[in-house]
């Protein structure tokens, strides 16, 4: 009777959990997922994992752990988005660094401004396990650097629901936009903006492209992003905020952790008509197309990486330099192709799980269709790489996404003659 009475305890409990537990409607379990391992295989014919170990260099530092470096003052110093809600100066001559500007959360994406080099635009968001003030906001930023005044850009977007992967051409004229300047211009609806990860700048300096990766309460970077990434829906935006008239309009919706951006180059061509993003989860780098012939459509130009690539930059020859945050692991790969164990996994308490330290990064080519170049690195200089940004001084700066980090990484450009620090 007594083994009875415990054992439908037991089962009581597991139902009672097993419903208490049940995850968010954003969160419905997707299906089956197989990853192509041609990319794995055209990364290990350029594998250079041996030569990057013995080539990265940890200069020591106060550094905190962080997101992006940003050359600026004629390149004479570095600024850093920093794990811990600051914005870090680090000067190349003296090699001595200090606390530049105490940001709202935290700073991610920073890019100058193409228009005012006195000026830079940053990201905002929470990083998952921090508090902060407030009253302190996600959102798009401007900094200026000559007497550090902040001003948002950003900070509401047009609230749309998401039915569908769709891309909106520029020129698309029911396209969701909300008008800071004139509410009369205003298509839709507003909520405060979730997630702003990463952001690029159109060559022209008019345009702002911006990713929310996701947008329901409780978004944050670090391990705010485990339970989007095993659930594998399309919760993602992009979207590009005008200078000129001060618009905030969606560019795409219904991918899956939009996350790096890059405008494609276009030589020849007065602006952008497409624009990359890297699914950083999704193992994947997705092309959209704004302007031109195809505007309005996408397409997968890298899919099946060895790795989470998270961050994007160009190098001086156009060569795309893609972080990979963690590698795509056996387990992550039968958990996709297996979608029934997800329902066990978005029940349990996985953000506080330690990931592998194994990081790396991926170089490929200007329209991102050929790797080029790989590297997977596990040791003491560095762990989850958010970013590879190429520096004006030779080098490819890393910038290790980890609380414990202390330091500046750096490794010489292995892709050209480049002689660092000429």
């Amino acid at each position: 009777m007594r083994k009875a009475l415990f054992t439908a305890f037991i089962l009581i409990s597991a139902c009672s959990w097993w419903f208490a537990a049940t995850p968010a409607k954003h969160h419905p379990v997707s299906g089956k997922i197989i990853f192509s391992e041609q990319a794995i295989q055209a990364a290990l014919k350029v594998d250079q994992s041996s030569q990057f170990a013995q080539t990265l260099e940890l200069i020591p530092s106060q550094l905190p752990g962080h997101d992006d470096v940003l050359f600026v003052h004629n390149n004479s110093q570095i600024l850093l988005s920093a794990m811990d809600g600051k914005i870090w100066r680090y000067d190349i001559a003296s090699r001595k660094s200090d606390v530049f500007f105490d940001a709202p959360l935290m700073a991610s994406g920073m890019h100058e401004s193409v228009l005012d080099h006195d000026e830079i635009y940053f990201c905002a968001s929470h990083l998952w396990g921090d508090s902060y003030p407030a009253g302190e906001r996600v959102g798009l930023y401007r900094l200026k650097l000559s007497n550090k005044k902040l001003e948002p850009v950003v900070l509401n977007v047009p609230d749309t629901e998401i039915t569908e992967k769709k891309v909106w051409p520029l020129n698309a004229p029911n396209a969701p936009r909300l008008n800071a300047q004139n509410a009369a211009l205003s298509n839709s609806p507003t909520r405060p903006l979730a997630f702003c990860n990463d952001l690029e700048i159109s060559e022209d300096g008019q345009r702002i492209y911006f990713s929310e990766p996701f947008s329901y309460a409780g978004a944050s970077m670090g391990g705010g992003t485990v339970a989007e990434a095993i659930a594998f829906n399309g919760n993602g935006r992009i979207w590009m905020h005008d200078l000129s008239n001060g618009e905030t309009r969606l560019v795409a919706e219904g991918f899956f952790f939009l996350d790096g951006i890059l405008t494609d180059l276009h030589p020849g061509q007065d602006r952008e008509e497409s624009i990359i993003s890297s699914l950083t989860p999704g193992f994947a780098i997705v092309r959209m197309h704004i302007a031109g012939a195809k505007a309005g459509t996408s397409e997968v130009v890298q899919e099946g990486l060895g790795g989470m690539c998270d961050g994007l930059d160009r190098d001086t020859e156009g060569n795309i330099w893609c972080a990979l945050f963690a590698p795509r692991s056996n387990f992550i790969s039968w958990v996709h192709a297996n979608p029934w164990i997800k329902h066990l996994l978005l029940r349990l308490p996985l953000n506080s799980l330690s990931q592998p330290t194994k990081t790396g990064v991926l170089a490929l080519s200007p329209d991102a269709s050929n790797i080029i170049y790989s590297a997977w690195y596990e040791g003491p200089k560095a762990a989850h790489i958010a970013s590879a940004i190429p520096g004006p001084d030779g080098y490819i700066y890393i910038t290790p996404f980890s609380r414990s980090h202390r330091g500046l990484v750096r490794l010489p450009q292995p892709l050209n003659s480049t002689t660092p620090g000429q």
